[in-house]
């Protein structure tokens, strides 16, 4: 949701052998050499490890790929099973089928890091935020551009005090949850629930299967700039675009697909009147939706139209990711699309 490859200098062993449960496994190992990463690290991995270092101590426990043909020695599986093992902590993490690869997240850090040097891509002004799931399910790290870097905020062109900052996110796991993801993002600065935004265009999107390559994956930072301009470009086109009450409920009831309680948390998310907002602020609302773990609840009877606005007990990094995807096919639609191709046609006149 990782490669091994040659460059990694990557070993398979393949020894059959029985557990304490009597579990049958071929094991194949999955180490990164430490002689090719050196002594000296990257910025970015120096960084995780001075300001992170719980969570990073996290990212780079290690991790095997076994197969598992039978369970109790006396079962044998019709398809064999795949077992991503935490060899440090004795512990499953998840099982997946036969065309799974396992990407460490080490690997991903390490690949990412020296991507952002060979590009020169500088993050010395840039903020982190990484989490490591204790569990080791997920990884989530997002690089946030300052303002003295090549990659500064950027003001809209119809208020300068609309600010919106660039960045990078990757996003992995282990359990398949989330797919792995490497994409450029902005923050909203203006906007009181911090929105967010991330490319739909060039973005990588990968499951963990054996035909994918880590390292073509940040072969796109080399052209970060064009990125975040055609990000710049996306929403000065949604800002162009005028919507009244009518527009504005269209919309909502399109992407709330008849849950009245999701209709009215949008509703409640929206900054601007209804009857003066425009397509930008319809997709402030939604990505206000995608990034808070938010929803709203009937408060009464079944016919009650009161509801309170309470935090979901979901995981909140999963939440936001299902919720994203949401987002993303959603802008995708003939009934988002119809507004943004106004928005087109506004900014050639």
């Amino acid at each position: 949701m990782s490669e091994i490859s040659e460059a990694d200098n990557a070993h398979d062993s393949v020894n059959l052998h029985r557990t304490t449960t009597n579990l049958k496994f071929i094991s194949v190992s999955l180490k990164i050499n430490n002689q090719q990463q050196g002594n000296t690290m990257s910025a970015l991995v120096n960084r995780l490890k001075e300001q992170y270092e719980t969570q990073y101590q996290h990212s780079i426990t290690p991790v095997e790929l076994r197969q598992l043909n039978s369970v109790e020695s006396d079962f044998v599986l019709n398809k064999p099973s795949y077992a991503v093992l935490d060899t440090e902590n004795n512990r499953a993490i998840h099982l997946h089928g036969a065309n799974y690869q396992l990407i460490p997240y080490e690997k991903i850090l390490v690949g990412l890091s020296d991507a952002l040097d060979k590009y020169n891509i500088d993050i010395n002004d840039a903020s982190l935020k990484f989490k490591v799931s204790p569990d080791l399910n997920y990884m989530r790290l997002r690089i946030i551009f300052g303002d003295t870097g090549d990659f500064g905020a950027y003001s809209m062109n119809y208020d300068a005090n609309d600010r919106l900052k660039f960045g990078i996110e990757v996003i992995s796991s282990y359990d398949a949850s989330i797919i792995y993801q490497l994409r450029a993002m902005f923050l909203r600065l203006i906007c009181a629930n911090g929105m967010k935004s991330f490319e739909s265009i060039n973005s990588s999107m990968k499951k963990h299967v054996r035909k994918f390559n880590l390292d073509d994956s940040f072969i796109k930072l080399e052209s970060l700039n064009q990125t975040f301009d055609n990000l710049k470009n996306t929403v000065e086109v949604y800002q162009s675009v005028k919507l009244g009450r009518r527009d504005v409920e269209k919309l909502f009831r399109k992407f709330a697909n008849n849950s009245d309680g999701k209709y009215h948390l949008l509703n409640e998310l929206l900054e601007t009147d209804n009857d003066k907002s425009t397509l930008y602020d319809v997709y402030n609302t939604l990505t206000n939706y995608s990034s808070h773990n938010q929803r709203a609840v009937k408060i009464g009877k079944r016919d009650s139209k009161d509801y309170k606005i309470e935090t979901s007990k979901r995981d909140s990094i999963r939440s936001n990711e299902d919720r994203d995807f949401e987002v993303r096919n959603f802008i995708q639609s003939n009934d988002f699309l119809y507004y943004y191709h106004q928005g087109v046609a506004n900014q050639l006149h």
